[in-house]
């Protein structure tokens, strides 16, 4: 009989506690203990659950094999850094960090250490995304929108860290390619922070990205749209459904007929395939289908795009008060490369 994997989960406030709760439903997993600076957090998710409560996450080194870091962003470092070198391997929730130093140095503790990090982005998982796989051939145009109405969650850090990253690790993971150049515009409406920004990146290879993300809009939607050679394929990712757009001549009129195709999509919990996914690799030591090293290269680009949409924002803050407004911390502008 193959014994279970030992697990553990490091900050349990809203996500974290579906973290716990979604290991102690799954078979040859033990969730050994969860632990949360807040004592009244960590002794909820112990009840729920039937794991250990802890205050300090160090408490959990030789209880498990692996956890889920869920905390602050800014703990990641670390937390993180801490469990790899006492022989856990890590899945980590986004962003893996806040600096790239800091993500560098986790990716080479995994490695030195012989340890398995997986970062959560957790779109990768949505049943959509896996179900037009099959379809992508060479993605020339992607358009992705992703927006919200504004919540209380968050809004500590920029909506390109908070919403955006997801988008930009699917198109990084589907155009496998260098970024020629990239432009954003944006700014905080609510928030200090940008809450709405565009992004425009153009790859080396030729493929085009428009990408819009805010968390001030009046509804949610959240799809993506990628055209091929003779093909538009459609992701939405709110409702799980994907589908095909082809031309076809009507035999008739001989002339160009737009047909659309639903993609099958087999219904699943992203959540609970993710964290499948981080067992497995626990148990068969296979790399993560999204790596530390992936999730340091979204970081990457988070970065730039932020950088991008503030290059100029003091500039504009100039014009705008020259021309009798107060300030314009509603709008960012920036091309950073040529």
């Amino acid at each position: 009989m193959t014994e279970s994997i030992r697990i553990g989960v490091i900050g349990v406030g809203h996500l974290g506690r579906y973290h716990a709760q979604k290991y102690a439903a799954m078979q040859g997993v033990k969730l050994v203990g969860v632990a949360d600076l807040n004592p009244a957090q960590a002794a909820r998710a112990a009840r729920e659950t039937g794991a250990a409560a802890f205050t300090d996450y160090r408490e959990l080194v030789g209880k498990v094999d692996a956890v889920s870091v869920a905390t602050t962003t800014t703990s990641h470092f670390e937390v993180g850094s801490f469990c790899l070198q006492n022989g856990m391997d890590v899945m980590m929730e986004k962003p893996i960090t806040t600096t790239l130093a800091e993500a560098d140095t986790l990716v080479r503790l995994a490695a030195d250490h012989g340890r398995i990090l997986q970062v959560g982005l957790i779109e990768r998982f949505n049943p959509a995304i896996r179900a037009i796989q099959p379809s992508l051939n060479l993605p020339l145009f992607i358009e992705a929108k992703r927006v919200s109405v504004f919540t209380h969650r968050s809004t500590d850090v920029d909506v390109i860290i908070d919403l955006m990253i997801h988008d930009l690790d699917i198109i990084l993971s589907l155009v496998q390619a260098p970024i020629a150049s990239l432009s954003a515009v944006g700014g905080p409406i609510i928030t200090p922070h940008t809450d709405i920004v565009n992004a425009h990146l153009i790859f080396q290879n030729g493929c085009t990205a428009n990408i819009t993300t805010s968390r001030v809009s009046p509804m949610m939607e959240r799809r993506m749209r990628i055209f091929q050679p003779g093909e538009c394929l459609t992701i939405d990712f709110n409702q799980k459904s994907c589908s095909q757009l082809k031309l076809t001549v009507d035999a008739l009129e001989n002339m160009p007929v737009p047909v659309v195709r639903e993609i099958p999509v087999v219904p699943a919990d992203a959540l609970e395939q993710e964290l499948l996914d981080f067992v497995g690799c626990v148990r068969t030591r296979r790399q993560p289908t999204v790596t530390g090293a992936q999730g340091r290269d979204a970081l990457a680009l988070a970065l730039e795009i932020i950088a991008a949409a503030q290059k100029n924002h003091q500039l504009l803050n100039q014009t705008m008060q020259a021309a009798g407004f107060r300030d314009c911390a509603f709008l960012q502008h920036a091309t950073i490369r040529p």
